[in-house]
């Protein structure tokens, strides 16, 4: 236990607050169990399917097993990544990560919500703005709050990192979904949504843009939308309490371990202040009291002095 102490430099208390961090953390797993056994069950309940029903086609089987493939894999970066860098990442952080994901590729594609629920795509691609936002944010604070000083970077460049960021993450999505729909004759930008076949074999399309062009275009405003709320938070958060991020955002243990020891060396450089002002205060009172005598002892001489003339004129 003493090596222990030595090595990490902190007391018990401290390392109980490192390990109550990975247990919270580990709270998460539960969701992610879960998720990842529903989508294990999609997966064979559709190969299941194929073989009973051979109508259904190969095609759409392999794409299921495809979508099931891309949520385990999402399902398990956190915990890859929690892992590798020894790091803490926050339970809102992995769970919306773990529903974005589920929801994406099982409920979306699989089982077509995206067709059949209102505004479903508008609402994930908010959520994975927001979901964006917050992972470039908490990087770029992780490293501008690092042990080295060379670059510290303001508020506003901080936020300004985390929107580029998060709209490069949804163009490079956009152009996956523009590249699948032209290779593999896909409608994830909804362009077959508004085109109508005139009986002389022609195509119109209902929207004079074209629904593809208003899908794409809707998606990012929505993300951005996400990204605005996160920066707004982030940047008036930085500002005003920028130690309010700690717990929030994604922390190694060596920066926690960091964190801690400042707090340390903060609060020692008070108390020895405070002793100081103590003393000061205790030598000024003990000034004060020797005054303090000398003028009751006046008093005392005065009070006889006068006495004694009395008694005289009596």
């Amino acid at each position: 236990m003493e090596k222990k102490k030595f090595e990490t430099g902190l007391t018990p208390e401290e390392e109980e607050i490192l390990v109550g961090l990975r247990k919270k953390g580990r709270r998460t797993l539960i969701v992610n169990y879960i998720l990842q056994a529903l989508t294990l069950m999609t997966a064979i309940a559709s190969l299941i399917v194929f073989f009973v029903d051979d109508s259904r086609g190969l095609d759409i089987t392999i794409n299921h097993i495809f979508q099931c493939v891309g949520a385990l894999v999402v399902l398990n970066i956190p915990m890859l990544i929690s892992r590798k860098f020894r790091c803490y990442i926050p339970a809102f952080i992995t769970v919306t990560l773990y529903v974005f994901a589920f929801a994406h590729f099982v409920l979306g594609e699989i089982y077509r919500a995206y067709d059949h629920v209102f505004l479903y795509d508008k609402i994930l691609h908010t959520t994975g703005g927001v979901i964006f936002a917050i992972l470039s944010f908490s990087v770029i604070w992780l490293l501008n709050n690092s042990e080295s000083k060379k670059i510290k970077l303001s508020p506003f460049f901080i936020v300004l990192f985390t929107f580029c960021f998060t709209m490069t993450v949804e163009y490079v999505w956009e152009l996956v979904e523009f590249g699948v729909d032209r290779l593999f004759g896909a409608n994830m930008q909804r362009w077959q949504d508004g085109i109508t076949q005139l009986p002389d074999g022609s195509y119109v399309t209902s929207p004079a843009y074209g629904s593809g062009l208003k899908d794409t275009m809707t998606d990012m405003i929505m993300n951005v939308l996400g990204c605005l709320v996160v920066c707004i938070i982030a940047y008036v958060g930085m500002r005003r309490k920028p130690n309010w991020f700690i717990n929030k955002v994604i922390l190694t243990e060596k920066q926690f371990r960091r964190i801690v020891l400042e707090k340390r060396s903060e609060t020692m450089v008070e108390v020895p202040q405070e002793s100081s002002d103590a003393a000061e205060k205790h030598a000024d009172a003990g000034a004060a009291a020797p005054e303090s005598a000398e003028k009751h002892a006046d008093d005392v001489a005065g009070m006889a002095d006068k006495s004694k003339t009395q008694g005289e004129s009596k």
